[in-house]
């Protein structure tokens, strides 16, 4: 049976949400003649939508902080952000007076070179820092008026966070990584169980699910890390340099991912890099340099303005 059949039996059977249509594209992208550079299939025998199935039979079993769905309020607003490090006697301002909004559903990318501040920009996006002045509000709530067990739910239940050098546990397996936020969270054991299996098979690594990261690909552990980063089905999707460890073949595989999250299921795609390369995906793009935004650029899909 190809993966095309699995999924329509699934969604004959259990109607599922936008969860399991999102993979419609991906099983005619890697079909069960396809394999990756270590000649194992992608996205064979998929199970199961765990996430549409599990406690109460009903994707509103999900453990989850919810988002308002009002398009004309930004999700994440930064108002005259500024980050002031102390280096001895002498003050280094990161961030100068940073106003932006990012809207659900949108695909942004920041833009910058190295130094330019987009790091630190990414760590308050994700509740990793507070700013030294101005605020920083995450649904409408300012997360320096949150305690840190409140910003740690936040960054557990809100935000998917992929890096550039993986962060997974190294003594822990594939699977293990997988499970980690899921445990975090404290999500049923068994269902935790059925949801990592789950995000491996569409991730194509249900044959590597006992190895450590030391015994995987970068592009594998990249691919680990995405399937960590969607483990309790946030809303946001923050990735910073995604694609900089990784071959062009690999990196183009991780974007496209990421893509079809962003177009199939409207999650919110926050990029960081320097890699102009990866504004084709942009729906904005906010160039960042010294600390300051240049400017931010409205772009049609995969034609942002800046390769015109």
């Amino acid at each position: 049976m190809t993966l095309s059949e699995i999924l329509d039996s699934f969604k004959t059977k259990f109607n599922p949400s936008k969860f399991i249509d999102s993979l419609e594209k991906r099983a005619s992208f890697y079909d069960e003649s396809e394999n990756d550079s270590e000649g194992n299939s992608l996205g064979e025998n998929l199970k199961n939508n765990p996430y549409l199935n599990s406690g109460n039979n009903s994707a509103e079993s999900f453990k989850g902080v919810k988002i308002y769905k009002n398009k004309d309020e930004p999700l994440i607003k930064l108002t005259d952000v500024w980050k002031i490090y102390q280096m001895g006697e002498v003050e280094f301002a990161a961030l100068k007076g940073i106003n932006l909004e990012i809207y659900e559903g949108e695909f942004l990318i920041i833009l910058g070179p190295s130094g330019s501040g987009k790091s630190t920009m990414m760590n308050l996006l994700g509740c990793l820092d507070l700013p030294s002045k101005g605020t920083v509000c995450l649904n409408s709530k300012d997360i320096s008026e949150l305690n840190e067990s409140e910003l740690a739910r936040i960054r557990g239940q809100m935000i998917g966070f992929i890096f550039q050098s993986f962060n997974l546990i190294p003594t822990l397996s594939t699977y293990e990584n997988v499970l980690l936020p899921l445990e975090f969270q404290e999500e049923d054991r068994q269902i935790a169980r059925q949801k990592a299996s789950y995000l491996l098979d569409v991730v194509g690594l249900s044959e590597k699910k006992g190895n450590l990261p030391s015994q995987l690909s970068g592009g594998q552990r990249q691919r680990v890390a995405i399937a960590r980063s969607l483990a309790v089905n946030p809303p946001i999707i923050l990735a910073d340099e995604p694609t900089g460890n990784l071959d062009t073949k690999t990196g183009d595989y991780i974007l496209d991912f990421l893509d079809e999250l962003h177009t199939r299921e409207g999650k919110t795609i926050i990029i960081v890099t320097h890699d102009v390369e990866l504004l084709r995906y942009a729906t904005r793009i906010v160039y960042i340099r010294d600390g300051e935004i240049e400017k931010i650029e409205t772009c049609t899909k995969n034609e942002p303005e800046g390769l015109k």
